[in-house]
């Protein structure tokens, strides 16, 4: 009965959070609602979702290398299944390194809601 709680509590959370047409892929049976293309806007409101990712790579850096500053600058689309897809790093300050190479494979690791079309380019930038 606990778990159900949980559960309850986790669903009423990410509802006010998500967009309303996300995916909670942790809750058996919910369906997403297909759009017909994601907007900028869209992207941007799951991106608020990912910012613990971005941090991640953050911290890997400072335990490697406290000193390096800098931004890092990619530019991707969401496929069709949600996945990002077209990835190419804008600005390669810090390409190579491991915050870096961290959001390389974060980035390519993430999942958005489907969509009947591609997405625009969206342009990602995550400072250090």
């Amino acid at each position: 009965m606990k778990n159900v709680s949980m559960l309850a509590a986790l669903a009423t959370a990410v509802a006010f959070a998500a967009p309303a047409y996300a995916q909670l892929p942790s809750i058996p049976g919910m369906k997403q609602k297909e759009v017909e293309k994601l907007s900028k806007s869209d992207i941007s409101k799951e991106m608020l979702l990912k910012n613990g990712d971005i941090d991640k790579c953050k911290e890997e850096q400072k335990k490697k290398d406290p000193k390096v500053t800098g931004t890092f600058a990619a530019r991707f689309r969401v496929d069709t299944n949600g996945s990002p897809t077209d990835l190419k790093i804008v600005d390669a300050k810090l390409q190579g390194t491991a915050f870096g190479q961290c959001m390389e494979r974060t980035i390519k690791g993430w999942q958005f809601p489907k969509a009947k079309q591609k997405s625009d380019n969206y342009d990602l930038a995550a400072s250090f």
